[in-house]
């Protein structure tokens, strides 16, 4: 047997359970969650610690990817230091022309084959999970917790969900089939085969939030198909997405492959290479995360040069609190989803709609100005708790962050809730801040329609429950969502909610509670994103994902 062929038998069982677990939607987790040294190494924590402190102030040299021409740096710890380390730049052409070379040989692999070089890859690369923990906290400021489970348990079940999905879109028809027609006393024999041609190159265009999150479905939806995938990271958040990108390129050098398949793009200040790579010819695939204002510039490159384009864009995630059975709870859930890492989620709810004469607690009532009084004193309790505050906000990933929350707490609006500087035990100058609660009139859509991207909320009265629904399908189709929650305890007006929710085209959480937040979406189980909204024309990872990245081309010989 081939090295493939045998590397496809080690891998058998986990795409199986992860095809099952494409296909019924079931908890399904292949790398468990929990930093924990009884799972991965008792070792395993401060060896990664290590080697983020080892690669400090140092060139990134483990990328085996040639045509380098300089070396170049700028990340800076939120939490208020600088990491001082340089990658290696290399022209978007020399990048194009290489992974369009390594993509010969990969697409003479089966689908199984190239699905089992795609997990080793990935077991490969989850041995660096805590190093890619620290590198994420020190570039995006999430929470270390948070930066281990974003960065690599999840994202990593996020890759293995494209690449199920994958082998589940190129398995629903045959490559050969010998097709008889009867024809009265004679038979018409053609034989067919059909061939799997990827669309081009693939460049995904990462994040400064959740530089491996994002970037990894994209990557992998498009090596499944046989596609080479260039990740472009963000100028500032590079580290951690080049760790993984070092990795899958060692191990690919390790099965005899072309380690160009998969590269890492960086830019300096005199290198436009996110337009250079837009507009090269051999590109054919677009994933794109990030602001909307150039999120819609890269859609109109790739409509120009008609190339397929998936995004993640921006947009305004809402509530609305009707009735609740247990408020308190209710309150705990809203306060905890705006405070994880400052409400720098794309999923991160923004607007809170409240019936003006107060919701249903239960079988007491409670008044509006009590409902926000509630909230205020709940997130304030999780800021100022010494343990839980600092590590659930993290910090602002860009300065420009804590700009817009200055200018959001200036606004001629009432304010329920101040911001507050925390304290980060260890990082004296970290950018921490509380989040920001204002009350606007339902009026006021010139506020609150627009995305306060941080740590930012308003609270909105409306007429009732139904307004306040009707008010978020208007936001969701004039700017996108990718989240929106509801909590009612009457069935009528779930129903309702959730019939015009869905027509606006966006996913909705009925009365979460608990440890489940409207943040949170689970690989195999939840499509993030819908594509059918102005959020994004993507979802991670329904069927069109990856089947949009390739053609069907068909050969037929007679006799």
């Amino acid at each position: 047997m081939s090295t493939f062929s045998l590397l496809a038998d080690k891998h058998s069982a986990t795409i199986d359970r992860a095809l099952a677990a494409v296909h019924d939607r079931s908890f399904h987790a292949h790398w468990p969650e929990a930093p924990s040294g009884k799972i991965y190494g008792e070792t395993a924590n401060a060896d990664g610690q290590a080697a983020f402190e080892a690669q400090k102030s140092k060139a990134f040299d483990r990328l085996l990817q040639q045509g380098v021409v300089l070396h170049h740096g700028e990340e800076e710890s939120p939490y208020g230091f600088t990491l001082g380390i340089t990658y290696p730049v290399t022209s978007a052409d020399h990048l194009m022309r290489q992974a369009h070379a390594a993509m010969a040989s990969w697409q003479k692999l089966s689908v199984r084959e190239r699905a089992a070089v795609l997990i080793e890859c990935l077991e490969d690369a989850s041995k660096h999970f805590f190093e890619i923990g620290y590198a994420t906290q020190h570039t995006t400021g999430q929470g270390f917790v948070m930066s281990f489970q974003a960065s690599g348990p999840h994202s990593f079940d996020r890759a293995l969900e494209a690449v199920a999905t994958g082998v589940h879109a190129l398995e629903s028809f045959v490559t050969e089939q010998e097709w008889t027609k009867p024809m009265g006393k004679m038979n018409v024999v053609l034989k067919k085969r059909f061939h799997v041609r990827p669309k081009g190159v693939n460049v995904t265009i990462g994040c400064s939030t959740f530089p491996v999150w994002n970037t990894l479905p994209g990557m992998f939806a498009s090596l499944i198909t046989g596609a080479a995938t260039i990740a472009k990271a963000h100028t500032k958040v590079v580290y951690p997405i080049a760790i993984v990108v070092a990795s899958m390129q060692h191990t690919l050098a390790r099965l005899g492959l072309d380690p160009h398949l998969v590269q890492l793009a960086c830019g300096a200040h005199e290198h436009r290479i996110t337009h250079d790579l837009l507009e090269n010819p051999l590109l054919g695939t677009v994933d794109y995360t990030g602001s909307s204002q150039f999120g819609n510039e890269v859609e109109a490159i790739c409509a120009r040069n008609k190339v397929t384009c998936f995004t993640e864009k921006a947009g305004v995630n809402n509530i609305v609190l009707g009735s609740a059975a247990n408020l308190d709870a209710v309150l705990d859930n809203i306060a905890f989803s705006l405070s994880l890492y400052s409400g720098q989620m794309c999923t991160a709810p923004q607007n809170i709609f409240i019936p003006e004469n107060g919701v249903s607690d239960g079988e007491a009532h409670v008044s509006f100005d009590d409902v926000c009084s509630r909230l205020a004193a709940k997130v304030r309790d999780i800021a100022h708790n010494e343990k839980m505050g600092p590590t659930t906000l993290g910090a602002l990933q860009n300065p420009h962050t804590k700009d817009r929350l200055e200018a959001a707490s200036a606004l001629s609006v009432q304010v329920i809730l101040p911001s507050e500087r925390i304290a980060q035990p260890g990082f004296d100058h970290a950018r921490t801040y509380s989040p920001l609660i204002l009350k606007a009139g339902v009026e006021q859509a010139e506020l609150y329609e627009n995305e306060w991207f941080g740590p930012i909320a308003f609270v909105i009265p409306v007429e009732d429950f139904s307004h306040g629904v009707r008010r978020v399908a208007q936001i969701v189709r004039a700017h996108g969502a990718l989240t929106s929650a509801c909590y009612t305890t009457d069935e009528a007006q779930q129903r309702e909610a959730e019939e015009m929710l869905i027509d606006a085209g966006v996913p909705v959480a009925f009365n979460f509670t608990g440890p489940i937040w409207i943040n949170q979406s689970a690989a195999f189980s939840d499509f993030h994103g819908t594509g059918a909204n102005n959020a994004g024309n993507a979802s991670y990872a329904d069927l069109s994902f990856v089947a949009a990245r390739y053609n069907v081309i068909g050969t037929r010989v007679c006799g």
